[in-house]
Parts: structure tokens; sequence; C-alpha cells
């Protein structure tokens, strides 16, 4: 019996790692870099520190067990998100670019987080 109870645990987990990649995959750009910019804050991928795509991308499946199979298919539309906060001055990319740029939340991101005024800063 519970091996049974086992598999049907780790389908629904698997259902809610899918339907949270769904939710995110559907957000506008600037909803979802709302919600990528907490990932550079103190309760974030690595608190004070730069960090990378990948550091992100898990860091927003956190809550989901499995849900590190999702991560590919969150890549693109995370990116955009990551480069309407550069757009919008809340983010720098230190160092060289490609796959594996380091990013950094600038001051201001540091204060909009802080501020809740993240949507303020990613609105045309």
């Amino acid at each position: 019996m519970a091996l049974f109870g086992n598999k049907e645990e780790k389908a629904a987990q698997e259902q809610a790692a899918e339907a949270e990649a769904g939710r995110l995959q559907s957000l506008p750009v600037a909803e979802l870099a709302e919600e990528v910019m907490p990932a550079f804050g103190p309760e974030g991928a690595r608190p004070g520190n730069e960090i990378n795509i990948l550091q992100i991308l898990s860091w927003l499946m956190r809550s989901y067990p499995g849900g590190t199979k999702r991560l590919t298919e969150l890549r693109q539309p995370t990116r955009e998100a990551i480069q309407a906060l550069e757009n919008a001055g809340l983010v720098i990319q230190m160092g060289p670019g490609g796959p594996g740029a380091r990013l950094k939340a600038t001051s201001l991101g540091e204060t909009a987080l802080a501020e809740g005024t993240v949507a303020k800063y990613l609105k045309s």
C-alpha cells in the first residue's frame, strides 16, 4: 500500500510542477519579471550574491519536487523577464554574458524589492 501511495504522491507532485511551470510560462514578461526579482533578494536564490539563470529557474520551482524537469521550458521566458529587469535598471549583468552570466540586483533593484515597487519600474 505504501508503494502505491508513493506513486500517487509523485504523480500529484509532477502535476503541480507542470501546472506551476505552465502558469509561469503564460505570464506576460513584466509579471514574470516581478516573480523573478525576489530571487535577487534576502530570501532569494543566493542572498547577497550574484546568481545565474539556472539558480533563478531552480528558485522559481523550489516548492515543487521534480520541478527541475521543467527548467528547460522556462528558460526563454525567464531570460525575457531578466532582460526586462535589466532594462528597468533593477538587475545588472556582472562579467561576460552567455548562458552562465552572473546577475545581481542593483541598488535600485534592492530598494524596489524592499519597498514592494518592482512593478512600478517595469511599466513602460
